[in-house]
């Protein structure tokens, strides 16, 4: 099951960006990407959380393409704000 996401840019895009690869890296996940568009990889207890984001004009737009079926999505949205 996918998840979507879409958070308003209160900050700059490199801002954004780097505040997330930060965060995955510090957790043991992988960030591949640009202030543009990229790919994370995270590692959880129940199973890896898969995506992508793309920032728009004021938004960064998330999409989660593969999660563990014991994490819903509004967990992992939950998860996001708090480093977003």
């Amino acid at each position: 099951m996918a998840c979507n996401f879409s958070f308003d840019l209160n900050e700059s895009a490199a801002t954004i960006v780097a505040k997330a690869k930060d965060a995955i890296s510090k957790a043991g996940g992988t960030f591949t990407g640009n202030d543009a568009s990229g790919d994370f990889v995270l590692s959880t207890f129940a199973g890896k959380i898969v995506g992508s984001y793309t920032v728009l004009a004021s938004s960064l737009e998330i999409a989660i393409t593969n999660k563990p079926i014991f994490v819903s999505c509004s967990m992992i949205e939950q998860e996001l704000r708090k480093f977003l």
